[in-house]
């Protein structure tokens, strides 16, 4: 972001007026009209005086950074090393650290068949293990089992002991410190070290690698084997290499299988693979793997399981090898290696040997629901892949389903043992694989992500979810599956570049924004930001995008983002030629509000109104409205200076219908409208030349004490629309808006306040085309206030509009329709089949269905309702105000046409039934159950 010479100086000057510049919370933002810092956190209590450093059974332990290093013993053993032949437990004692001494075996081989008592370890939440190098290691053998449950609070941890004896910092590139942990199961596997046997029968053993003397065997016939629970664990800085070439990986799952429990583990920085499965039918969820050097998963030796939620991240420089390695054994062998893995996200860092997934051996495997991002090329699809085997056939290839590849050097590799064209069929025999950008906020996903429609998963093991990659979009930095067991997976939330730290608000970091954006602003999640004064992103370029000083610029805000204005000089201004993505979800909406409503400065809230300013965006799309007398409605030559914003103007209009000013989904503003001067107030959103090229859909404007939303000119179209409790107008359209609206929600607020539920207005009679013209679908528009406002009704109509209004239901205590002299036909040229049009309306109208008198021509107005026999005037039957009832649900639906922007409905009102709850969750005051 690009801060103006001015506001550079102004900053300066003001912060050589505080005396010298505070650092940290104790900064006081500029613009508060009192202190809003966050009291320092009370002192930690002090630890207690119990044993909670003293090593179990009276044994010895040692210093290790602020822990004491242990020397338990486990059964019948006197150290963790040896082979445990008897189930234990290893209890957690707060500030206790338990030492490896060599190889642990849990159990001895129990063979293909597992026979006998199982020797069971039990690791208790909380418990951290280090070991010292590579011949620290744990092996849990066939037979016998792990009960390693921790919790997500209380996360278990396999370390190094200079992990624990140092800090964190500066341990970004350490690996291989001590061994791993190996567990081996009686599963099936297909290479089997003795040659003739049967692949996936009892006689197919193999020993696993990276453990020697004696060899840890694994393989047998039982694809239900139980080898415990792996939750909530952590191994880090694993992998030392016990011999050339010969390393353990962080986590070995041989053999191991479906009955067995793995979910919320992490591998990071191992010297080998992050996670190994050598055969087996384990299913797992919720893997972490970062920083590790060689795959982040690999799968082999007829690996047939589930994995669904993985995070994998490269370390940087020249390390790591593949996001995932999936391989078998020579072709032809059985069980194949056919995993199914969904929703990953896997991030690589353009190690020329590195690719998101790499496919060798005779590998089939499923990929669903994925991101892949790899500097390098996404895929590695060898000729050994898939068919390659005998007698198999493109089916029995590697699938892609709902897969986003960015890929910095493009889809394949080339050359050597590629099969590009093999690889390039399984891309494209889904039409749901995209390659693309990603847009990516940190590891949550942006519009592109979103975009791509999910694939079905069939196995019960899977969550059903409706989005790719390892998050949701209801997730955030801290608000995630993983959230709080794992380590340097998210960092700390701090103000994001182009902002200014101003300290705590609400125990989180306030971010100041202010001047003009004129490149990529990303306001991320954790944070609260202020709007402080006019902020324009980018310089106006013009109604042709040729403007010599212009300058364009992006704002992206995460979901669940808060931002706040303190005044009407507060507010945000989207300039011709640049874009805004605030892109909200269902349970995390983006919010628009005040500084009072973010501190709840007076409780009750109903009334508020106009307590900053706004949120305006120019598009250069076609107006009617021109401010130079002279130019062509509807060209380049016609723009205008959009109302509620001064010094300088803010200008919209051109010619380009698709003009794109980015998307709104899934937002709120809240509380805006401050009066700027007598009379010029902004609307909650100003939509001004916008054109259809913008995606605006779940959008609520609530007390703007000016209008909702309004529209001048543009041919935006709108889904989902919530307005309630605005002073003026709910919906207001003008100076040649020609876009659709479906599904409106609008509610006034009682007493003598607010206007229309819609006005619809032009320029003067006999003005340019084009002429306002909006279609509004599935609007329930409700005034129920006791008190009646003469000044209110249903629609306003007036000086040229034309509109077609379809599918709705309309309660106003006054009249419901303003239909006035100068709409529809009182336009010079126009004739009657120009006039707004009425189909499948329903009007319960206090005080007649037309207004009389003054500006009023009810007949045409009249003529206009009985133009369809759908129209109804009578009686509503809404429920909880706009939720349709039996009278809403008599009347017959208009044909809407498929295939444009409405959706086909066969019922009228935004609301059909009680079923249908699309404005549940991410709006406020509509109901009493959730208050804004």
């Amino acid at each position: 972001m690009k801060l103006s010479m001015r506001n550079l100086l102004m900053a300066s000057a003001a912060c050589l007026a505080l005396v010298g510049c505070q650092q940290g919370s104790e900064i006081i933002s500029p613009g508060l009209t009192e202190v809003v810092v966050s009291p320092p956190p009370p002192p930690p209590p002090p630890p207690p005086p119990s044993e909670a450093s003293t090593c179990p059974d009276g044994t010895d332990g040692t210093a290790l950074g602020t822990k004491t290093l242990c020397d338990a013993p486990l059964g019948n053993l006197t150290t963790l090393s040896g082979v445990l032949t008897e189930s234990a437990t290893l209890e957690y004692i707060e500030d206790v650290v338990y030492e490896l001494k060599g190889r642990l075996d849990v159990g001895t081989d129990a063979g293909a068949a597992g026979t006998g008592s199982p020797v069971v370890l039990t690791i208790e939440p909380g418990v951290v293990i280090v070991g010292d190098s590579g011949s620290d290691h744990i092996v849990v053998n066939r037979g016998h089992q792990i009960e390693a449950a921790g919790t997500a609070a209380l996360p278990i941890i396999m370390t190094s002991e200079n992990d624990i004896s140092l800090t964190s910092e500066g341990r970004d590139d350490v690996i291989g410190e001590w061994g791993g942990l190996v567990v081996l199961g009686n599963a099936p596997i297909n290479r089997c070290n003795v040659a003739g046997v049967n692949p996936g029968t009892a006689d197919c053993q193999n020993a696993v690698e990276g453990v020697t003397e004696p060899d840890a065997l694994y393989g047998g016939a039982d694809p239900e084997a139980n080898s415990g629970t792996l939750q909530y664990l952590q191994v880090r800085y694993a992998g030392f290499e016990v011999a050339t070439d010969v390393e353990l990986n962080g986590i070995t799952l041989a053999g191991v299988g479906s009955g067995t429990t793995v979910d919320h583990i992490q591998v990071h920085n191992n010297s080998d693979d992050g996670v190994e499965f050598f055969g087996g039918t384990v299913n797992a969820k919720y893997i972490v793997v970062t920083g590790n050097d060689d795959e982040q998963l690999d799968t082999d030796n007829g690996y047939n399981g589930n994995i669904q939620f993985v995070l994998g991240t490269q370390r940087g420089g020249d390390s790591s090898d593949n996001g995932i390695e999936a391989s078998s054994v020579a072709p032809g062998v059985t069980p194949l290696s056919n995993a199914t893995i969904s929703n990953f996200t896997l991030i690589g860092n353009g190690n020329t040997d590195s690719h998101g997934i790499r496919l060798n051996t005779g590998t089939v495997g499923q990929y669903l629901n994925g991101i892949l991002i790899e500097a390098n090329n996404c895929l590695d699809y060898e000729d050994s892949a898939g068919d390659g085997l005998p007698g198999y056939n493109a089916a029995n290839d590697p699938t892609f389903k709902s897969v986003l590849f960015d890929c910095g050097a493009g889809l394949l590799t080339t050359g050597g043992d590629a099969d590009t064209a093999t690889g390039q069929a399984a891309v494209d025999a889904d039409a749901n694989n995209v390659v693309t950008t990603n847009s990516l906020g940190g590891f949550f996903p942006g519009p592109n992500e979103l975009a791509v429609e999910t694939a079905d998963l069939s196995d019960d093991f899977f969550t059903a979810v409706d989005y790719i990659g390892a998050f949701g979009p209801d997730e955030s930095e801290t608000d995630n599956w993983a959230t709080g067991w794992t380590q340097d997976v998210f960092p700390d939330p701090e103000c994001p570049e182009g902002t200014t730290a101003a300290g705590q608000l609400n125990g989180q970091n306030l971010c100041n924004v202010t001047g003009t954006v004129t490149d990529t602003l990303r306001l991320t999640r954790g944070n609260l930001y202020a709007l402080v004064g006019r902020v324009n992103v980018g310089v106006d370029v013009g109604s042709d995008g040729t403007a010599p000083d212009g300058d364009d610029g992006t704002l992206i805000v995460e979901s669940g983002v808060t931002i706040f204005g303190r005044s009407g000089a507060d507010y945000l201004v989207v300039n011709r030629g640049s874009q805004i993505f605030a892109n909200g979800t269902a349970t995390n909406p983006v919010i628009f509000t005040s500084e009072n409503d973010v501190i709840d400065a007076d409780g009750d809230r109903e009334n508020a109104i106009g307590e900053w300013g706004g949120l305006v965006i120019l598009g250069d799309g076609q107006i009617n409205r021109c401010n130079v007398v002279g130019a062509t409605s509807g060209t380049n030559d016609c723009e205008n200076a959009v109302e509620g914003v001064t010094e300088p103007d803010a200008l919209y209009g051109g010619s380009d219908l698709s003009d794109n000013s980015g998307s709104l989904t899934y937002v709120q503003v809240k509380y805006a409208g401050f009066e700027v001067a007598t009379d010029v107030e902004l609307n909650g959103i100003t939509l001004a030349g916008v054109g259809n090229g913008t995606t605006i859909n779940h959008v609520q404007v609530y007390n703007n004490s000016d209008d909702g939303i309004e529209f001048f000119g543009g041919n935006v179209n709108v889904k989902h629309v919530v307005v309630n409790g605005n002073d003026d107008e709910q919906l207001d359209t003008d100076n040649g808006y020609n876009g659709s609206v479906q599904y409106v929600i609008a509610v006034q607020r009682g007493g003598d306040s607010s206007d229309n539920g819609i006005e619809a207005s032009s320029v003067a009679a006999g003005a340019n085309n084009p002429a306002s013209n909006a279609t509004i679908a599935n609007f329930t528009l409700v005034n129920n206030s006791t008190i009646n406002n003469t000044d209110s009704h249903g629609i306003r109509m007036n000086t040229g509009t034309i509109g077609t209004y379809i599918n709705g239901v309309i309660v106003e205590q006054n009249s419901c329709l303003d239909y006035e002299d100068s709409a529809g036909d009182g336009v010079a040229g126009f004739t009657a089949g120009a006039d707004p049009a009425f189909q499948s309306v329903l009007f319960d109208c206090g005080a007649g269905l037309l207004t009389t008198g003054g500006d009023a021509d009810p007949v045409t107005g009249q003529a206009a309702v009985d133009a369809d026999t759908n129209n109804v005037v009578g009686g509503n039957s809404l429920v909880d105000t706009f939720v349709n009832g039996a009278n809403e649900n008599a009347v017959t639906a208009a044909t809407i046409a498929p295939g444009g922007f409405l959706d086909v409905v066969d019922y009228i009102g935004a609301v059909k039934d009680a079923d249908d709850t699309w404005w549940q969750g991410w709006t406020c005051g509509l109901e009493a159950s959730t208050p804004c």
